[in-house]
């Protein structure tokens, strides 16, 4: 009785260890969109994205969590105080033969993990039953050994046999034979299996703890990447995180998103070049043609490149009404009404928003953005300038009159936007922020003109 005690004691000493070696720190949270930013009616969970937490002494140690519905991850840090050359080593994990074998009364058994994992290590006779169970837990990567002592779980004695010893991890698991000869079968045995080398009395194998320094990342389809380095996480800890919502064209052009009211709108001008469908649309460059389309078509202010960059291509509306859809999968070219749900919310009445011609008050100065880019007029100077995120630019436009056949006109003074809807067959709704007034002019136009697009999210 003694000895089943003793070997009962030593058991728990062996159980509390092993959590001490292998013990977990939980970092957990919930990931949000920048909806509250602004003039957003609210933040919104972010799904499915990834974040990630680095050992910033230890690039290879890395743990990680997806987000679910409601924005919630979890992320388990696996610690311990075994200074491991051979962490991380590439390659499937591998069982070794034991040795000495055949053995009396005990073998030691040696493996190698590539990566922290759960594992078991058992012992099965030739009928299959199972003996004894070695190891069954959090395990560091690297190499570890167990040493069995020809005892079952209740620490009796077994036959002499040949017997196999299976190492399983997740599904997979390992199976090799050894043979016991001389067993002890009857006998108690108080000796204590050891595992990845450590001396369980003396600890002679700790060293140096791992790192408390991370770098934490946050990517994921349709929102901007999120980093924090110098992380400091010494047990366990919550952190909630916000990120900014993106939109990615079929160019894999990114554009930056806002919320405002309930809706989600671009933050920038659009610059694709082909319709979802994947079919290109043509750009024109000379003035005479351009006054002649009768189908999309698009350009760059002065045909210059560089103003792509800051505000997007010129359209014409035939691309708007194109089967192909000029919009990224999930939004829309906005609807005159989606303009004037813009405009209440910022400030209009009902019956202002259904005005043709300049409408408002601030709300022009509202819905302009960049400083840099407008010039020191009513508009700039205005105390709500910015005030909504949505960033319009005074990207000019491409005339279709008269007076300026297929000209570029009024970049750095004027924003000009299209609305997808129509005024009749041969007209369209559009939007005009002016650098010389606060508010916004509403009215309809020719469909070869060439305006900037914003896009709007379905929902």
């Amino acid at each position: 009785m003694f000895i089943l005690n003793h070997f009962r004691l030593l058991t728990i000493c062996f159980m509390l260890l092993a959590q001490h070696l292998f013990s977990q720190i939980v970092l957990d949270g919930v990931i949000t969109d920048n909806g509250a930013e602004y003039l957003g009616n609210g933040a919104e969970p972010v799904v499915n994205a990834l974040v990630t937490l680095t050992d910033q002494t230890d690039a290879q140690r890395t743990f990680s969590a997806y987000t679910n519905d409601q924005g919630q991850y979890s992320i388990q840090i696996t610690t311990t105080a075994v200074d491991d050359p051979d962490a991380n080593k590439p390659g499937n994990f591998t069982l070794h033969q034991n040795y000495p074998n055949p053995f009396n009364p005990s073998t030691v058994i040696e493996y190698e993990l590539n990566k922290p994992s759960h594992i078991t290590i058992e012992i099965y006779n030739v009928l299959g039953q199972k003996i004894r169970t070695l190891f069954d837990g959090y395990q560091a990567a690297g190499p570890g050994r167990v040493i069995w002592d020809a005892t079952n779980d209740w620490g009796q004695g077994v036959s002499a046999g040949v017997y196999i010893y299976s190492l399983r991890r997740g599904s997979v698991h390992i199976n090799k034979k050894m043979v016991l000869i001389d067993g002890q079968q009857g006998t108690i045995n108080s000796t204590m299996s050891s595992s990845r080398d450590a001396n369980i009395a003396g600890l002679n194998v700790l060293r140096k703890p791992l790192s408390d320094q991370y770098t934490l990342t946050v990517t994921g389809p349709d929102i901007a990447s999120w980093e924090q380095q110098n992380l400091e996480i010494t047990g366990n800890t919550t952190l909630d995180i916000s990120v900014a919502r993106t939109v990615t064209d079929i160019d894999g052009n990114v554009y930056g998103t806002v919320k405002i009211g309930a809706q989600r709108w671009m933050a920038e001008n659009l610059k694709v070049s082909r319709y979802r469908n994947g079919r290109i649309i043509p750009e024109v460059t000379n003035d005479a043609n351009w006054v002649l389309l009768f189908y999309g078509a698009r350009c760059k202010y002065d045909n210059d490149e560089n103003n792509v960059d800051t505000y997007g291509y010129l359209y014409n509306f035939y691309v708007i009404e194109d089967s192909g859809n000029i919009s990224p999968e999930g939004w829309h070219v906005p609807t005159d009404d989606d303009w004037k749900e813009l405009e209440m919310y910022l400030g209009m009445s009902q019956s202002e928003a259904d005005t043709v011609g300049y409408r408002g008050t601030d709300e022009g100065s509202k819905l302009a953005g960049r400083a840099d880019l407008w010039p020191d007029g009513i508009l700039k100077i205005n105390a709500a300038f910015g005030a909504s995120g949505f960033f319009g630019l005074p990207g000019g436009s491409r005339q279709n009159s008269v007076n300026y056949p297929g000209t570029f006109f009024q970049l750095g003074n004027i924003a000009y936007f299209w609305t997808a809807s129509w005024s009749g067959d041969l007209y369209a709704w559009y939007r005009i922020l002016n650098n010389g007034r606060s508010d916004v002019l509403r009215d309809n136009i020719g469909k070869r003109f060439g305006y900037s697009i914003r896009c709007v999210r379905d929902d």
